[in-house]
């Protein structure tokens, strides 16, 4: 059967991609690998910003489906500081329940789902492409990879992948019946990225998360370390631990073509910071629809604002969210004197549940108040080794 639009991958960015496109009025059909629903590998964290653009969308969510989180505890060797979150910032959430609960609202907006159908190849065709999968062809004008850091659609139409410098590693334990009155992130676990346990209505998830390129252990032996600190877990009542790859935002890369969109995780949009690709993924995958849906009704098929789309749009967050990442992690010890003695964390926070302030204006006010403050704590570190 023909479509319009064909979307590869059922997570939040497929799924909103269906959704805005057969919104349109677009046929769609929707191939996911896996038997729905499904685990994903994944923190949890659902910010208003990202429940506002689907609602804005049109897309509904059961409130059952989330779990409100009220405080934030930030640990780094030494200390600990926390944040108290309004009401409706941070939620908490299981991926294989709000994947599912997304593939069913891309099935109302009139989306064909077809889960447990593993794309096998995709090739340029007559009119589109042909996607051929373990249940047979199918063919599409459009298509829209939102198939994760191993991407398909990439691999055949983009031919570039993701260098062990741009890809982290992460495991998780998911808890069950474990009660935390916080969400909890640590630092001084990972090089270049936290270590986290996050509150849920069931239990709670532990995880841990490091660059491929520094990681010099298994990452679930780190997993395991990290539990070991918990003074909640009992590491011997743990579950067997799940590992992913998750991959670095803020570096250009093409994720557009005349016929063929990157979204979401495929793209590469995931804040490298904290990790948080929620929200890229549904912007982008509602973008990546929208655009095919200028392309279907106007008079030439060109995708390549997309393009232009995604750098002028979501780059300069990403990257700005990249080097306040490599300005933190550069001197934990100098991160805490920052972190601790500025409005930088809070922004962050801030950012990340309201999307405000921009990151482009908490990495500017943090190196203002690192070139302010370094002095200061350069004199106070010769003093303690006096």
């Amino acid at each position: 059967m023909h479509y319009d639009v064909a979307v590869v991958g059922a997570g939040v960015a497929g799924s909103c991609a269906a959704f805005a496109a057969a919104k349109r009025g677009l046929s769609v059909v929707l191939l996911e690998k896996e038997a729905l629903p499904r685990y994903k590998l994944c923190g949890g964290a659902v910010t208003r910003k990202t429940m506002e653009l689907l609602a804005g969308e049109g897309i509904r969510l059961p409130a059952k489906l989330f779990h409100e989180v009220r405080k934030v505890r930030v640990k780094i060797p030494g200390a600990e500081r926390e944040i108290d979150i309004a009401e409706g910032d941070i939620l908490t959430t299981y991926r294989d329940v709000l994947d599912y609960a997304l593939a069913k609202e891309a099935d109302r907006a009139g989306a064909e789902v077809r889960d447990a159908t593993r794309v096998k190849g995709v090739k340029r065709g007559r009119g589109g492409y042909l996607i051929k999968t373990e249940c047979g062809d199918v063919s599409a004008k459009f298509v829209i990879g939102c198939d994760g850091v191993s991407s398909v659609v990439r691999k055949y139409l983009f031919g570039w992948r993701f260098p062990p410098g741009e890809v982290g590693v992460a495991a998780e334990y998911e808890v069950p019946g474990l009660s935390l009155d916080a969400m909890e992130i640590h630092f001084g676990h990972a090089s270049f990225s936290y270590t986290w346990a996050f509150p849920k209505a069931e239990g709670a998830t532990i995880g841990v998360a490091e660059l491929a390129s520094r990681l010099k252990e298994s990452i679930v032996s780190r997993l395991e370390s990290f539990a070991s600190t918990l003074p909640y877990v009992d590491p011997s009542a743990l579950p067997p631990a799940k590992a992913h790859l998750i991959p670095m935002g803020g570096i250009r890369r093409k994720v557009a073509s005349p016929r063929a969109l990157l979204a979401g995780d495929a793209a590469g949009f995931v804040d490298p910071l904290s990790g948080e690709g929620t929200y890229y993924a549904a912007l982008s995958g509602i973008k990546a629809a929208q655009f095919v849906n200028e392309a279907f009704n106007g008079k030439e098929e060109n995708l390549l604002a997309y393009q232009s789309f995604c750098d002028r749009e979501l780059l300069p967050e990403l990257r700005a969210m990249l080097y306040l990442g490599r300005l933190f992690y550069f001197n934990l010890d100098f991160s805490y004197h920052l972190f601790k003695n500025s409005d930088v964390l809070l922004s962050v926070i801030s950012a990340l549940g309201k999307g405000e302030p921009k990151p482009r204006e908490i990495l500017r006010r943090a190196i203002i108040y690192s070139l302010r403050s370094l002095p200061g704590y350069l004199a106070s570190r010769v003093g303690l080794l006096r």
